[in-house]
């Protein structure tokens, strides 16, 4: 099997948005109420293409997952105890991995790409934040050496700061 993470491009638009369909659908199915039509739509997925911050996992041609990796701190994060000494900090926006490929490592996979963008880039840290009802999201940070920074309330609910130290 052949895994190949890059940047996206304009002409992954569709595949992606079917991606997101798809984690939806999977979601709504396990009664997490993370995402939806509003967000992350077309735009989003446009936006982070254009700015090269978009990065996908292709196994065999075919997109089954992404990351968006930049140093766009949510305005809702303000209130987190993120580290003194976590600067400059890169932030992960919109993970997902297809729902017929999770639970063999691609998550792992794509969060390490990221890691390694942000410390190719200079950067010390890694933030993001998750639904605190995705049960998957909130036991794969910790997992992965993030600690909790705090809870920002958002329109769908609760959502856990993460950060971990490069």
């Amino acid at each position: 099997m052949t895994l190949i993470v890059c940047k996206a491009i304009s002409t992954d638009a569709t595949a992606l948005l079917r991606l997101v369909r798809d984690c939806v659908a999977a979601m709504r199915a396990a009664g997490i109420e993370q995402w939806d039509e509003v967000y992350p739509n077309a735009e989003t997925i446009a936006s982070d293409t254009e700015a090269g911050t978009m990065h996908i996992l292709n196994v065999e041609d075919t997109i089954i997952g992404s990351i968006t990796i930049d140093q766009n701190m949510d305005q809702m994060w303000l209130g987190m105890t993120w580290s003194a000494d976590s600067g400059p900090a890169f932030a992960v926006h919109r993970l997902m991995v297809h729902p017929t490929q999770q639970d063999r490592g691609f998550a792992k996979r794509l969060m390490q790409h990221a890691e390694s963008v942000a410390r190719q880039q200079g950067g010390r840290s890694i933030r993001l934040d998750t639904f605190l009802h995705n049960p998957a999201a909130m036991a794969l940070y910790p997992h992965l050496g993030y600690r909790r920074t705090g809870i920002a309330m958002m329109r769908k609910g609760e959502f856990v700061g993460f950060e971990k130290l490069l």
